[in-house]
């Protein structure tokens, strides 16, 4: 009797995620190979694909890991470690040459993670510090995990540093430690096209899009995270409501448990 399909094991995460990107790659050889000329209004599952192409090559000549891309509206994200800021800006300025992509937001560790080594030494991790495991298992709590749970994170923080100005935002950082601190930053972003961020639907839209979670589950992980880091900040969290936009400042005060 044919075994169901359903009850069949299914591979690993990691497997699932090299498939996908070699997928990608592929397609993207094939379409050189053909002569085409790159369509500049593809839609963005395929611009996706079109950018793990072209980042195939640079990823092993960096040696780096392969760099988490999603694309919203001609606008590509990045996450990912690598070495150094100049090969964050070499893979942020190859995603924006290609075609099709308007612009480019950049979560790229400039650095790779505490204990962290390159693809060609092997992969060690030293454990998060207390906060980032709070904060990462508030991620947890609303359905997401490994890979998914550090992007979400990092997604709502940086996008809500962006609307925190420079001088209150470094003071904060003062506060957090390393690694969390490294997120706490406004990602780097370049070319058009990026998200205008005035009210409380346009953060929870512009986190969406960066951290590849769906609208259902967005405004629940910004709370989880962010009354996460307001309950470890309390001494901060005054400061920090006192120079938000308006609309922001109630949801921070009121819709964020202290």
């Amino acid at each position: 009797m044919p075994r169901c399909t359903s009850c069949r094991p299914r591979p690993p995460r990691c497997a699932e995620r090299r498939l996908h990107h070699l997928e990608g790659a592929l397609r993207g050889l094939e379409y050189r190979a053909r002569g085409g000329e790159p369509d500049p209004f593809a839609i963005d599952t395929v611009l996706a694909d079109r950018v793990r192409s072209e980042l195939g090559r640079l990823e092993r000549r960096l040696d780096v890991p392969h760099v988490h891309v999603t694309v919203r509206r001609h606008v590509a994200t990045l996450h990912g470690e690598v070495g150094s800021e100049a090969d964050a800006a070499e893979i942020e300025r190859r995603v924006l040459r290609v075609s099709g992509v308007w612009g480019v937001r950049s979560f790229l560790h400039t650095g790779l993670a505490p204990g962290d080594t390159p693809p060609s030494h092997g992969r060690m991790r030293e454990r998060p510090s207390p906060l980032l495991a709070e904060l990462l298992e508030s991620a947890r709590s609303c359905g997401l995990h490994d890979h998914r749970a550090m992007r979400a994170v990092h997604g709502v923080l940086a996008t809500f540093a962006e609307r925190v100005p420079a001088s209150e935002r470094r003071h904060l950082a003062s506060h957090l430690p390393a690694d969390v601190r490294a997120m706490f930053a406004p990602p780097r972003t370049c070319g058009n096209g990026h998200p205008r961020i005035r009210d409380i639907d346009e953060f929870l839209s512009a986190v969406s899009a960066t951290s590849d979670v769906d609208a259902m589950s967005v405004a629940p992980l910004a709370e989880a995270v962010l009354g996460t880091l307001r309950e470890r900040v309390p001494e901060e969290a005054g400061d920090v409501a006192a120079v938000l936009p308006e609309a922001l400042r109630r949801w921070w005060e009121v819709v964020v448990p202290a």
